[in-house]
C-alpha cells in the first residue's frame, strides 16, 4: 500500500494489485476500507484506475458486505489484472458527506444562491471541521459579501493543509485580504 499524508489518508489511498495474489489484496482493501469508515461520515466508495474511475460509486454498505466484495472486487480486480498483464496499483477514494455538501455549495454559489451556499459550507464543516474545501469556498463567499474578518480567519485554516489544492489558493486570497481592498 502507497505512503499517503495523514490529512488524505482517510479519504484516499492506493492499493498494490498482484495478479498471483488477488483475494489477498482484494480482504486488504476491505480491511483498510472498514478502519477508515470509523473516521468519518463516509457513505461511498469510488475506484479508480490512473485516475478515471472504474466504475460507479458504491454504497458503503454493500463494499464492506464481505461476500459481495469477494464476488464483485475479485472478479473486477482479476479482469483488470488480466487486461494488464502485470501488477496494477488501483486508487480507492472514500466519499464523504461532507464532499457533496461542498459540491451542492459551489453550483448554488455559481447560481447566485449565496445564502443557500453559505448553509451547504456550514453543514459541510459541521460533518468533517476541517475540510480543506469548505473552509476555502466558505471564506471566498465571506470575503465577497463583505465579512472580511471573518474570510480571513476561515481562509487561514483553510490555507493550513499541505497537499489540498484549495489551500494554496486560500493562502492566495489571505494575501490580497491582508493588502487591503485595492488588492482585491
Amino acid at each position: 500500500m502507497a505512503e499517503q499524508s495523514p490529512r488524505n489518508l482517510f479519504e484516499n489511498f492506493k492499493i498494490e494489485v498482484d495478479p498471483e495474489r488477488i483475494d489477498e489484496s482484494v480482504r486488504a482493501l476491505t480491511s483498510q476500507v472498514r478502519k477508515l469508515v470509523d473516521q468519518g461520515r463516509y457513505t461511498k466508495v469510488r475506484i479508480k484506475y490512473r485516475g478515471k474511475v472504474l466504475m460507479k460509486d458504491i454504497p458503503l454498505g454493500v463494499f464492506l458486505a464481505t461476500e459481495a466484495v469477494t464476488f464483485w472486487y475479485a472478479g473486477l480486480l482479476r479482469a483488470l489484472v488480466v487486461n494488464l498483464g502485470a501488477r496494477t496499483v488501483i486508487e480507492v477514494e472514500l466519499v464523504h458527506d461532507a464532499d457533496e455538501r461542498v459540491r451542492e455549495g459551489i453550483d448554488l454559489y455559481m447560481d447566485g444562491e449565496v445564502e443557500a451556499a453559505e448553509a451547504c459550507y456550514r453543514e459541510a464543516l459541521r460533518m468533517k471541521p476541517e475540510d480543506t474545501a469548505a473552509l476555502y469556498n466558505l471564506g471566498v463567499l465571506l470575503r465577497v459579501t463583505g465579512r472580511r474578518k471573518e474570510a480571513i480567519e476561515v481562509l487561514e485554516k483553510a490555507a493550513e493543509a499541505e497537499d489540498h489544492p484549495d489551500a494554496p489558493r486560500a493562502r492566495e486570497v489571505l494575501e490580497k485580504l491582508r493588502k487591503g481592498p485595492r488588492s482585491l
